[in-house]
C-alpha cells in the first residue's frame, strides 16, 4: 500500500506571546512614543522569530485630571515599523469623562482595558513603534498602556483608521476630519475593499448645569459601493457639571459595530463619517470612530 507523505511534525510551529509598552501623556494631540514598561524603556517592539500575526491590540487608558473642572476626551494609538504589515495603522482607544482636581472631588473609576481582535501579518524579528495620542481636551495626562498579542484567537480587522471631531452643536451632523495629532485629513479614503467593523467613542465636557445626550454616526460618500442607510446609534452621556461634589472619573470604551458580511468601498474614494448630539448640549461632546478593514 503506497503511503501519501506529509509534513505534520515537520512544519513551523506558531506560538503565542503577549507583550505591552505605556507611557504617560501630556501633550494634546501630539505623538507620544510608548517605550517602557515600568522604570524600564525597551523601545520599540520585537516581534518574536515564531509567531505570524498580531490577533489582539489591548488599549488601555486612565485619566489624570490636573484642573478643578469637568473635562474629557478620548484617545488613539499608531502602530508602525517595518516589523508589522499596516499601511494605515491607526486604531481607537477608551474615551473619558473626569472630574478634575478639586479637593471635595475624590471620585475614581475602573475599567478593564478596551480589545480589538485582528488578523495582522508581521515579519518575525522585524521592529515595529506604537505613539499613543490624547485628543480632544487637554486635560493634564492620561496613562496609557498597550498590549500586542501574537498568534492568539484572531479576529477579522486587517488594519484600521480613524477620524475625530468636536461637537458643539445640537442636532447638527458634523463632519469627522481630524486623524490623532489635530492634522485635517478629510474624509477616509480607504486602501481596501471592505469595511468589517466600526467603533464609536464619544467623551464629554459639560458647560451648563444637569444634561444628558445621545449621539448618532452616518456613513456616507461615492467610496461606498452599495447605498445605504449606513447610521448607528451611539454613546449616551449623562452629566452634572458641580465640582463642588465628587464626580467619577468615567472610562468608556469605544461602540462596536460588527458590519455583517463586510460593507463594500472603492479603493481610495471617499467614505464621509459624519457625528452628531442628539437633543441635550453637554457642551462639547468629543467624537472617535475608528475604521475597520476587513479586506
Amino acid at each position: 500500500m503506497h503511503l501519501q507523505h506529509t509534513n505534520i511534525g515537520n512544519e513551523k510551529k506558531m506560538v503565542y506571546h503577549s507583550d505591552y509598552r505605556e507611557q504617560t501623556i501630556t501633550a494634546l494631540e501630539t505623538a507620544t512614543y510608548l517605550n517602557a514598561k515600568g522604570a524600564d524603556t525597551p523601545g520599540n517592539f520585537v516581534v518574536p522569530s515564531d509567531v505570524s500575526r498580531i490577533t489582539e491590540i489591548v488599549i488601555g487608558l486612565a485619566p489624570e485630571a490636573t484642573v478643578d473642572n469637568i473635562m474629557g476626551a478620548t484617545s488613539c494609538i499608531h502602530i508602525h515599523g517595518g516589523g508589522v504589515n499596516l499601511p494605515v495603522g491607526y486604531f481607537p482607544g477608551p474615551s473619558f469623562t473626569t472630574g478634575g482636581g478639586g479637593a471635595t472631588t475624590p471620585g475614581g473609576g475602573f475599567k478593564e482595558p478596551f480589545r480589538i481582535q485582528t488578523n495582522i501579518p508581521v515579519h518575525p524579528g522585524g521592529e515595529f513603534r506604537v505613539d499613543g495620542f490624547m485628543c480632544g481636551e487637554d486635560v493634564g495626562a492620561i496613562h496609557l498602556t498597550v498590549q500586542i498579542v501574537y498568534d492568539g484567537v484572531p479576529g477579522k480587522i486587517i488594519d484600521c483608521d480613524v477620524r475625530s471631531i468636536d461637537l458643539t452643536t445640537t442636532n447638527t451632523l458634523v463632519t469627522l476630519t481630524e486623524r490623532a495629532d489635530a492634522t485635517v485629513e478629510g474624509d477616509i479614503k480607504p486602501p481596501y475593499s471592505t469595511i468589517g467593523e466600526l467603533f464609536f467613542a464619544v467623551g464629554a465636557k459639560v458647560t451648563a448645569g444637569n444634561d444628558a445626550i445621545s449621539t448618532a454616526l452616518h456613513l456616507t460618500g461615492p467610496g461606498i459601493v452599495v447605498a445605504g442607510p449606513y447610521e448607528w446609534t451611539g454613546p449616551a452621556i449623562a452629566i452634572n457639571d458641580d465640582t463642588a461634589i465628587s464626580l467619577n472619573a468615567v472610562v468608556c470604551h469605544p461602540m462596536r459595530f460588527v458590519c455583517g458580511s463586510g460593507i463594500a468601498v472603492r479603493k481610495g474614494t471617499a467614505i464621509r463619517l459624519q457625528a452628531q448630539m442628539l437633543e441635550g448640549d453637554v457642551g462639547t461632546a468629543f467624537s472617535m470612530v475608528g475604521v475597520g478593514y476587513t479586506s
